[in-house]
């Protein structure tokens, strides 16, 4: 009987898909020629556990992950499919499934604990969880913060050399020819300004030494001033000021002669008429002087009535 090419496609086509599976399988660890165990644990919280990841018991693996999935009472929780892959291990239920870390990358594996118990667990059943931190995992927690530290030290390292590139790009647009003849200009007005400023300092220096003579005459009349008994001064100011108001005071009141002139109206009268009288008697002198002086070589002769 002859077979035709079709037939023989399809036959080499199987085989090689078969091969591939078994050796896909067999890089994974699991051996579809033999009966495996396959067993289920619980665990809220990972941590990068995934499929294929090593089921260990003493540092020898007899197993892996076989799946990885929540767990249908949406409480949150992963169901952990693991496949013993070790025909001779006999696991007995009392036994407790460890989520270790493998290595300082914090790559998960879970490590088994066996029991003291007689019973032992058969396909499908489900065995005790347990989460704890390794020393690797505290490790790693002490590592993150210098890690974060790396990641902000790199974030700025690339911004400085982002600035750096930027300055220097912009020292090269300030140094190109243009700039530096504005540059040389600013530098000989500089001069200039400085050249003036010199000459200022130059007449200010001149303009103090002419003052200094006048300066020093005004600080000998300040030590003068200052040699004057000023205190002294004002108390007999004060002094004769009150005399002054107390003079002032009684001519007020009318004592004194001031004072009665100048508060006693009868004897500024009288003294009025005496005066009125005096100017009539010197008028009637004057007009009559022989009524008031006799002149005789030989005496005066007295009157008789």
């Amino acid at each position: 009987m002859k077979i035709s090419k079709e037939v023989k496609v399809g036959f080499v086509s199987i085989v090689a898909i078969a091969i591939l599976v078994w050796g896909y399988n067999y890089l994974k660890g699991t051996n579809l020629f033999n009966s495996n165990k396959t067993v289920y644990t619980e665990y809220p919280f990972i941590g990068g556990l995934a499929k294929s990841s090593p089921v260990i018991v003493n540092g020898f693996q007899v197993g892996l992950v076989s799946d990885v999935y929540f767990k249908e009472d949406q409480s949150g929780n992963l169901m952990v499919e693991l496949v013993i892959t070790d025909r001779d291990l006999k696991i007995p239920s009392n036994s407790v499934a460890n989520l270790i870390s493998l290595d300082l990358l914090s790559s998960k594996g879970i490590g088994l604990t066996l029991g003291d118990s007689n019973v032992e667990l058969v396909d499908g059943d489900t065995i005790k969880s347990h989460f704890e931190k390794s020393m690797l995992d505290d490790v790693s927690e002490q590592l993150l913060p210098m890690k974060q530290k790396a990641e902000k030290l790199m974030i700025s390292l690339d911004s400085t050399i982002i600035v750096s590139k930027t300055t220097l790009e912009n020292l090269n647009k300030l140094f190109d020819e243009q700039n530096q003849r504005n540059l040389k200009l600013s530098l000989i007005s500089l001069k200039t300004t400085l050249e003036k400023f010199q000459t200022f300092a130059d007449n200010a220096n001149a303009t103090m030494n002419t003052l200094k003579p006048t300066v020093k005459k005004y600080g000998d009349l300040a030590d003068s001033l200052k040699q004057v008994d000023i205190k002294t001064t004002l108390e007999k100011a004060n002094k004769t000021f009150d005399e002054i108001t107390a003079v002032m005071q009684k001519m007020n009141n009318g004592e004194g002669t001031m004072g009665q002139l100048m508060t006693n109206d009868s004897l500024y009268k009288n003294l009025e008429s005496v005066t009125r009288d005096l100017d009539k008697l010197l008028i009637d002198m004057e007009a009559n002087p022989k009524r008031y002086v006799h002149f005789s070589i030989f005496g005066r002769k007295d009157k008789r009535d």
